[in-house]
């Protein structure tokens, strides 16, 4: 009888583990996660992700010379320089945004400004350019419409209110945006006609802020503190702003022209 018993419960032990072993497989998962397969197939997703991330950055694969990096980036005169050497590559291109690329006031605000010739243009012509350019931005499809508008006008000074999104990312996958907000200010004379872009603020939804560019794309916020590099967050808003502003400067620039 004892031997009977003690084979029943042999039974029942067999019985449970197999059904461990169909119902839960999470010893398996935990055998594999450390297998050298595992890490082997880790790496090589890590390395995907390496190669696109580098593509982005217009560095490409290529067959390594004995001794070099199997990653290239093409340079400005066509010529190919080992991965390494992109991030030198990549901080040199942050250069034009770095120590004094924003400007301030005598009071600490941000103020881009400038000046066009607009000879061969009557006052009022030169005037229409400036209000019809911040028009366009308003009545943009982007535009956040309850926000953007023209607030203040007379015979030669604009005042406008414009809110609209920047991007630092977009594509079918993947958007990353912020909105920006400042007030457009133009003033116009005989062959003359100014821009002041000032009292910049950006709302973020990624991380839930709204900042004035006074405190976040400054020198004092979105340099390192040697001022030889842009810091990754303050950085990305500091060059997006910059570019902003050109583009807006020569569209101006060009219509003047026209």
């Amino acid at each position: 009888m004892r031997q009977i018993i003690l084979l029943l419960v042999a039974l029942v032990a067999t019985i449970g583990i197999q059904a461990q072993m169909t119902t839960d497989n999470s010893y398996l998962r935990e055998n594999y996660k450390n297998s050298k397969t595992a890490q082997k197939a880790a790496a090589r997703k890590a390395a995907r992700k390496e190669r696109k991330a580098l593509k982005k950055q217009g560095v490409t694969q290529a067959k390594p010379q004995k001794g070099q990096a199997t990653y290239y980036v093409k340079a400005k005169d066509g010529s190919v320089t080992t991965k390494e050497k992109a991030a030198d590559i990549e901080a040199n291109m942050d250069v034009p945004y770095l120590a004094g690329a924003v400007p301030t006031t005598t009071e600490g605000i941000v103020c881009f400004e400038q000046t066009f010739n607009t000879a061969g243009k009557s006052k009022q012509q030169a005037f229409d350019i400036m209000k019809q350019t911040a028009q366009d931005i308003i009545d943009s499809p982007n535009a956040a419409h309850e926000i953007s508008r023209i607030m203040q006008e007379s015979t030669d000074t604009l005042i406008a209110t414009i809110c609209e999104p920047i991007y630092f990312k977009k594509s079918k996958w993947e958007t990353d945006s912020a909105l920006i907000r400042y007030q457009y200010l133009a003033s116009v004379t005989e062959g003359m006609a100014k821009l002041r872009v000032w009292l910049i603020s950006y709302s973020y939804e990624e991380i839930g802020f709204n900042y004035k560019a006074e405190e976040w794309i400054t020198d004092k916020y979105a340099l390192t503190k040697d001022k030889a590099a842009l810091r990754k967050a303050n950085g990305k808003f500091r060059k997006k702003t910059i570019d902003y502003v050109k583009q807006l400067f020569a569209r101006i620039e060009q219509r003047i022209k026209e």
